[in-house]
């Protein structure tokens, strides 16, 4: 008896290979994922202005990377001792404003690098809910705990957002024609604004995915969203704030993507790689022992054997100082 309603794999032609260079920005999945790909040694470029929640703001930043501009000085704000922008994520906070427009300008000069060297673009959309900065008149991307009092809340429309997403989207294939990109929209629910905008935001994104990936054939949805809410369907998968996935969300979600994006080359890297793992993070009750130095030489000869396809030096050079220690 089947007791949930499970989403099929994806075939979408298109397979990620291990050696392909990945771009992720966005919510929630793409951290999650981001993350995971980090893990099993993929090239990435992960969230370099932080997390974005709205499209909006994603593809403003796009745009950014490719035409070499920076947001306006009018977005740098002071919170709590640090000089912040408003289109970026507080994680490219700095003490001094000069320090914060260099840190906004690396990360804008090494995404714009990256996107033209990547092969997949991985995007989550979080929200349609937009929040307009009065003193700009322009919608932005954090309100970095700022008075509500300056800011005003709207709800994105379907057609806006495809026009505006469709438009960097011909500017990305435009730079980057070889280009794969995957959206997808976050499963974790907005509920401060309640539940039934919630909804309604959810919706938009959905649309605004399909309608994405209807028209550009380099485009392909992700049902991380549908996963989440239809195939896993019970609190139990949930954090106990009963919003975000817990990790065995997480790995579940994890696994159908691999199953579905990556080629049967990447996907065997990962389940040998996925072994070294648990070997570098096992912590012996004898470490002075014959038989956990053999242990240690074995790994250390699985890692020199991965030399070349990917980088393994750090693990290496730990696996050395572990054996240093034990002479």
């Amino acid at each position: 008896m089947n007791w949930h309603t499970p989403l099929p794999l994806l075939d979408t032609g298109k397979k990620i290979d291990l050696a392909q260079p990945l771009v992720a920005l966005g919510s929630c999945f793409a951290t999650h994922i981001g993350q995971r790909l980090q893990t099993n040694k993929f090239n990435i470029l992960l969230n370099p202005f932080g997390t974005l929640f709205d499209p909006y703001s994603i593809n403003r930043l796009l745009t950014y990377s490719f035409t070499h501009t920076l947001p306006d000085s009018i977005h740098d704000v002071q919170v709590e001792g640090t000089w912040r922008n408003l289109e970026v994520h507080s994680t490219l906070a700095a003490t001094s404003q000069p320090a914060l427009r260099n840190k906004i300008k690396k990360a804008v000069k090494t995404t714009g690098q990256a996107l033209q060297a990547a092969k997949w673009l991985i995007i989550t959309f979080g929200t349609a809910r937009i929040y307009r900065y009065q003193a700009s008149g322009r919608h932005i991307a954090n309100c970095h705990k700022l008075p509500a009092g300056r800011f005003t809340r709207e709800m994105a429309t379907p057609d806006n957002l495809l026009d505006d997403t469709a438009r960097i989207f011909d500017l990305l294939f435009q730079h980057n024609p070889d280009l794969q990109i995957i959206v997808t929209v976050s499963p974790v629910r907005h509920i401060r604004d309640g539940l039934t905008t919630n909804s309604l935001s959810k919706a938009t994104l959905r649309l605004l995915c399909h309608q994405l990936s209807e028209r550009f054939r380099q485009v392909h949805y992700y049902p991380a969203y549908e996963l989440m809410l239809d195939d896993l369907r019970d609190y139990r998968f949930y954090q106990a704030d009963m919003i975000h996935p817990n990790e065995q969300a997480i790995d579940y979600i994890w696994e159908h993507f691999s199953h579905s994006f990556f080629n049967q080359k990447t996907q065997s890297f990962i389940k040998k790689w996925q072994a070294i793992l648990k070997a570098l993070q096992h912590r012996p009750f004898n470490p002075h022992t014959t038989a956990h130095r053999q242990f240690l030489q074995s790994t250390l000869k699985k890692l020199q054997t991965l030399t070349g396809t990917v980088d393994t030096s750090s693990e290496i050079k730990q696996i050395e100082r572990q054996l240093a220690q034990l002479s």
